[in-house]
């Protein structure tokens, strides 16, 4: 016999958080109100399932939605929380006026006036659960911050929780640095991605694939580099928290915080306007202020001018030609808002070398960068090493020493040494500050450096350039002593510098 469409319904079950993607919440639940259905002698029609979908998010839930239009005789649920949370979502159910069933709730007939009141008083009552539970949460993730831990559900490239405990994943970590020195030396996440696809074909290991399986896109490296927790930097909800004295993060970093600085300032701030390039070819493009308006100056490139033969073309300056004709040019920093000064740029390039140098060249503060710098106790690691493998050398050369075990103790000194040594060499090349401390001439150095690494350490070390206007008057003589200048004197006389306000020069 034919069942009416009045003895028919449909089933709707969800569940909030599917962890292992196999959707056993959902199966249990329709299983359930499949029984009931039967008890109450209702032909099911349609079962409607969201799976791992909140009701309390404000995300759309697409089968719900999909109920809605159907406009079914009754629902089953397996609790009124698994139909709705919200308010809002009970107002749309009451439009169908249908009764409602739940496995673990009752019923209720939202076709009637004490149904609906009935309703809308336990939808109001599971809301302001639902709110309150999420006060808890935030609380909680607050605190659990703000005592150094690190909260996630999916576990991040690098690392895996063990018993409670985040643990370094030693193959991943290898490759996340490798992600940030590849960044920094001016590589796009284009180009990291296709290196780490390399691995992938040739290895085809776990610790080369994402941890959600795939190969690398662009995308994926930027969102895993822009992870402030590789550097040990604690967030709640995106912003940095500030640990009271004695926390420390519960996990151990992959990065120094020099690297996160440099990485930050090269890569997240290119988000602004004018910010810097991956690779910068220009040393203090973006450095420099104006000071007259307090602009920034940026690089362009001017053609070189003489005054031999202008007259004669009836001007005031010709352009200077290279031997096939080409106009030369030269790169002069110039403000681009209202465009106040500008001065060209090997004069003040030269001049940063100079004052960086005499910078570095001051013990007082080289002392005071060896607080915050890891080098100099790696330093004595390896001086300690060296003195430590001469002396059994020493020993074996008296005959203090069997050569047997001497040869067991110079391998063990060796491969300490070389970790101490490739860790030195890691050190030097994510902190352009310590490179050139350790470096045997600064000047020599720091001329070497590539154009990143020299911007990072003038960012580091706090040095801040002016560039004023010049005066009034012909450009090369001084109109109060009458004394001639070269051009590049006169346009050094404009530059005053400083380290983040501690102090200052001029050129």
């Amino acid at each position: 016999m034919a069942l009416s469409a009045e003895a028919t319904c449909a089933i709707y079950v969800r569940i909030s958080q599917d962890r292992s993607g196999e959707e056993l919440g959902v199966e249990r639940q329709q299983r359930e109100c499949q029984e009931l259905a039967t008890r109450l002698g209702l032909h099911v029609v349609r079962v409607y399932v969201d799976n791992d979908i909140s009701a309390t998010s404000g995300a759309r839930r697409p089968e719900f939605e999909e109920m809605l239009m159907d406009r079914p005789r009754s629902v089953i649920a397996w609790h009124q929380d698994r139909l709705l949370r919200l308010t809002s979502d009970l107002e749309k159910v009451i439009q169908l006026e249908i009764p409602v069933h739940m496995v673990t709730a009752g019923s209720l007939d939202l076709s009637t006036p004490s149904g609906r009141a009935v309703a809308r008083t336990v939808a109001a009552w599971s809301q302001f659960e639902t709110e309150q539970k999420a006060l808890r949460q935030r609380a909680s993730n607050r605190q659990a911050a703000a005592n150094g831990h690190w909260q996630f559900s999916l576990r991040p490239f690098g690392y895996e929780r063990v018993n409670g405990d985040i643990i370094v994943l030693d193959s991943e970590a290898k490759l996340i640095r490798d992600g940030y020195r590849c960044v920094l030396r001016g590589d796009s996440y284009r180009s990291v991605a296709k290196r780490w696809n390399r691995l992938i074909e040739r290895w085809d290991t776990p610790g080369f694939r994402p941890v959600m399986g795939g190969t690398w896109a662009s995308s994926r490296v930027q969102r895993l580099l822009e992870n402030s927790h590789y550097a040990g930097v604690v967030t709640y909800q995106g912003e940095p928290v500030e640990l009271p004295p004695g926390k420390a993060p519960q996990w151990t970093p992959l990065i120094t915080k020099d690297t996160w600085r440099a990485f930050r300032e090269l890569k997240l701030a290119r988000k602004t306007k004018r910010s810097w390039a991956v690779s910068p070819k220009h040393l203090l493009s973006g450095l420099l202020e104006c000071g007259v308006c307090g602009g920034t100056l940026y690089s362009h490139a001017q053609d070189q001018t003489t005054r031999k033969g202008a007259a004669d073309a009836g001007k005031a300056r010709l352009p200077v030609l290279d031997a096939a004709g080409r106009r030369v040019k030269h790169t002069t920093y110039v403000c681009v808002d209202k465009h106040c000064v500008s001065i060209r740029a090997d004069y003040v390039e030269a001049l940063v070398g100079e004052v960086i140098s005499l910078k570095l060249s001051d013990p007082r503060v080289v002392q005071a960068l060896r607080t915050t710098d890891d080098s100099a106790p790696l330093e004595a690691e390896i001086a300690d090493l060296h003195k430590r493998r001469d002396d059994l050398t020493d020993m074996i050369g008296d005959g203090l020493i069997p050569r047997e075990r001497a040869r067991e103790k110079l391998n063990e000194i060796a491969g300490r040494l070389q970790s101490a040594l490739s860790r030195m060499e890691r050190l030097r090349s994510d902190s352009p500050i310590t490179d050139l401390m350790l470096s045997d001439s600064i000047p020599e150095r720091w001329s070497a450096l590539p154009v990143l690494a020299r911007r990072r350490a003038i960012v580091r070390l706090g040095l801040k350039l002016t560039i004023n206007a010049a005066d009034k008057g012909k450009r090369t003589i001084d109109l109060a002593t009458g004394q001639v200048h070269s051009e590049r004197a006169w346009a050094m006389r404009r530059v005053a510098w400083n380290w983040d306000g501690d102090g200052g020069g001029g050129g």
